[in-house]
């Protein structure tokens, strides 16, 4: 991810039932699909004390330091993920005069992890990694087999903020395969992850089209896959699957089960935000935001 604005959160307001008025809290959980309504203290008036009187309108978060984000952005909250969905101002009443209303700018965002939020917790505005997935499969590719890796893929990608740019399914054919890998990194995929094909049978092709057209190769990933998927299945280390870099792009092999690919990116996801940020220049080697 691109971390383009940091942030603290000031106050967390919850109710106990929908039609409730909001109330002060230390902390609250969220879950995905929640609506989360956000406002920088930056542009609330003088005439509404902090924190005191958070309780009728500051529905859900106050936030300080991030004044900007664009509908499509995406926050983590502590440790939850949403999406901005709209940005404008809401109508609130002041504290001591309830009968006279002002304009307080904020957004609504949409939970896409859940997890819980409490008072200091860090704020981040990012962009998100760009995703492609590729689906080797004969038989997806006749509508014969229902994709179910690749909506993992996908379940797992928004999860952590990522954006699908591409899905195709395609049949186990060497050349399509490496066509497509090429025509989804120019077309602004950061992360490619095929799914199938990475087997012992004659039709297992996908490591060899990926080798065809990666310029460097990440042993790493696909090594850390198979040694940590052992201890949940042992025909783990059957796996041929390779990972590489195509100019800006990184190309990923998982296997073709969705157990497989949910485990496989259980295991890598928490260190490919950092590994794309180095490759696009979004971050130095020691981690510093350029």
């Amino acid at each position: 991810m691109s971390i383009i604005g940091k942030g603290k959160v000031l106050s967390v307001n919850v109710n106990s039932y929908r039609s409730s008025r909001k109330m002060p809290a230390l902390e609250a959980n969220f879950l995905k699909g929640d609506e989360l309504l956000v406002f920088p203290i930056e542009f609330i008036p003088q005439e509404f004390p902090f924190p005191s009187e958070f309780k009728s309108f500051f529905e859900d978060l106050t936030i300080k330091g991030i004044t900007a984000v664009e509908v499509g952005d995406f926050l983590k909250i502590g440790e939850v993920v949403s999406r901005v969905k709209s940005t404008g101002d809401r109508e609130a009443s002041l504290p001591k005069d309830r009968s006279s209303l002002v304009k307080i700018y904020g957004w609504k965002c949409e939970v896409v992890k859940d997890g819980k939020i409490k008072i200091g917790d860090k704020v981040m505005r990012f962009l998100p990694i760009k995703v492609g997935i590729i689906i080797a499969s004969d038989k997806g590719a006749r509508g014969e087999r229902e994709d179910l890796s690749g909506k993992v893929i996908e379940e797992k990608i928004l999860e952590i903020g990522g954006e699908i740019k591409r899905y195709i399914i395609i049949p186990d054919e060497i050349d399509l395969i490496a066509e497509k890998i090429r025509e989804f990194a120019s077309d602004g995929c950061d992360i490619i992850f095929t799914s199938g094909g990475t087997g012992w049978g004659k039709r297992d092709v996908t490591p060899e089209a990926t080798l065809r057209v990666i310029e460097r190769g990440v042993p790493g990933l696909p090594e850390i896959m198979r040694l940590e998927g052992y201890k949940f299945t042992p025909e783990a280390v059957l796996s041929r699957g390779v990972a590489g870099i195509l100019g800006e792009t990184l190309v990923v092999n998982l296997p073709g089960s969705p157990k497989g690919v949910r485990e496989s990116l259980d295991i890598i996801l928490p260190v490919l935000a950092h590994g794309i940020n180095i490759l696009k220049g979004w971050e130095k080697e020691c981690g510093r935001i350029r």
